[in-house]
């Protein structure tokens, strides 16, 4: 069984809906940060007292940036569809998603959040945004190559 991986019924068009999806529910997450977050703190800290408004300075900011991550990738997806992967404009859209890794990274790593993980997931993310930022480089080299190859046809 050969599965489809590009073009409509494939995977990324499957993807790309997901990323609606995706996109959808972390704004309503978002707006009910809040009180998600202050239920979190009840359930497992019976408060979270003065570290409440310090983990919402972390917390919207990164959210901010997955809904950017989550579009870009869809927007991604949807040029893929469409037969045009290698385009400028998809490798600012990786590099954005770059962007979006290190602020994250940056926020979890110097951010106030009361954890252990915290320090880890702020250098996932800032390896995620050194790849990101790779493969932007490594799109842009593509449309180039594929712009001289259309001049030589």
């Amino acid at each position: 069984m050969k599965i489809r991986v590009v073009g409509q019924g494939g995977l990324s068009s499957f993807l790309e809906k997901f990323c609606w999806v995706l996109f959808c529910v972390g704004i309503a997450l978002t707006a009910t940060l809040p009180w998600i977050l202050d239920y979190y703190g009840k359930l497992f800290w019976n408060d979270l007292g003065t570290d409440y408004i310090r983990i919402l300075i972390v917390l919207y900011p990164s959210a901010l940036m997955a809904l950017t991550v989550v579009w870009q990738l869809r927007r991604i997806l949807a040029s893929v569809n469409r037969g045009t992967p290698f385009s400028l404009t998809n490798a600012r859209r990786v590099k954005i998603v770059s962007v979006c890794c290190c602020v994250v990274g940056i926020l979890f790593l110097i951010g106030i959040v009361p954890s252990l993980l915290a320090p880890l997931l702020g250098l996932a993310f800032l390896f995620f945004s050194a790849l990101a930022l790779v493969l932007s480089e490594l799109v842009k080299q593509a449309v180039v190559y594929k712009e001289e190859n259309d001049l030589t046809i």
